[in-house]
């Protein structure tokens, strides 16, 4: 299923709400096809940063991506019988992905390791609005009210 270019943001957001309120992050992910996740994950590294920058902004305040973090959140994808196991790509992409300045098509070609650095993308923001004060449930009705924000074309 072909997305509006617009509609990357959005989807960002809702996949990020799913994971704070452990709703359907899963199948809604697959629901889009590759153009649109590699479109999704850009607009993830975009949402990430801000978070990033909030937390340090605000608190001065780091999160690092745990070297491990991508391999245990794809044991527990694996774990759930979601996918097979990352392709080892999925780590650098994610970290890529998280630069002021990714490189173009820093995305993994992989299915499943797209859906993993989605995963531990949304999993990074999370953690920081926690920080700043923010429970999961505000999280998840934050990125909703900002979906809908996202999802308005933009006006000319």
């Amino acid at each position: 299923m072909n997305r509006p270019p617009w509609d990357a943001p959005r989807a960002a957001y809702l996949l990020t709400a799913a994971l704070a309120d452990n709703t359907a992050f899963g199948t809604e992910w697959v629901g889009y096809d590759e153009g649109a996740q590699q479109d999704i994950l850009t607009a993830l590294g975009a949402q990430t940063r801000l978070a990033l920058r909030m937390l340090h902004d605000k608190l001065g305040m780091e999160i690092e991506m745990d070297s491990g973090a991508v391999p245990d959140r794809a044991d527990a994808v694996i774990a759930e019988g979601a996918v097979p196991p990352p392709c080892g790509g999925a780590a650098l992409a994610a970290r890529e992905l998280i630069k002021p300045r990714p490189r173009p098509g820093a995305a993994p070609e992989c299915a499943h390791c797209r859906e993993i650095v989605a995963r531990t993308m949304c999993g990074l923001q999370i953690q920081a609005y926690f920080r700043l004060g923010f429970t999961p449930a505000m999280i998840a009705g934050t990125c909703r009210q900002s979906a809908g924000k996202a999802g308005t074309p933009p006006r000319h």
